[in-house]
């Protein structure tokens, strides 16, 4: 699964160095907000820990990922690979994909898609 993850323009987080295409061990455990390294389901959310003007946009691959969730689409695991960098237009095409890989058609006319109870 691909996740999205925000660093400074450096390529760093919380003082960790990162580095791109090469799969790096964090942490021995995975505790959210405490431990490992967090990245985001929902491409946008990234936008509420990594502020636009410092900050640089990676997709990443994660091991070790702790079935724990917070209150967005945030995850924490112990392995990362960084991918390649997004910028704002690929995160909003990236998210626009994400919501309709979420989308589910109940109807019996495909145009009126929906995402469960009160899901327009």
């Amino acid at each position: 699964m691909v996740y999205y993850k925000g660093f400074k323009k450096d390529l760093t987080c919380r003082g960790f160095q990162y580095k791109e295409g090469v799969w790096q061990h964090v942490s021995d455990e995975a505790s959210l907000c405490e431990a490992g390294v967090h990245a985001c389901e929902a491409p946008l959310d990234v936008l509420g820990y990594y502020p636009p003007a410092t900050s640089q946009y990676r997709e990443v691959e994660l091991s070790g990922v702790s079935s724990e969730r917070g209150e967005d689409s945030k995850v924490v695991a112990t392995d990362i690979k960084v991918g390649a960098e997004l910028g704002i237009p690929g995160l909003v095409k990236a998210h626009i994909e994400y919501v309709k890989s979420r989308t589910t058609f109940e109807h019996t006319d495909p145009k009126q898609a929906t995402a469960g109870d009160s899901g327009a």
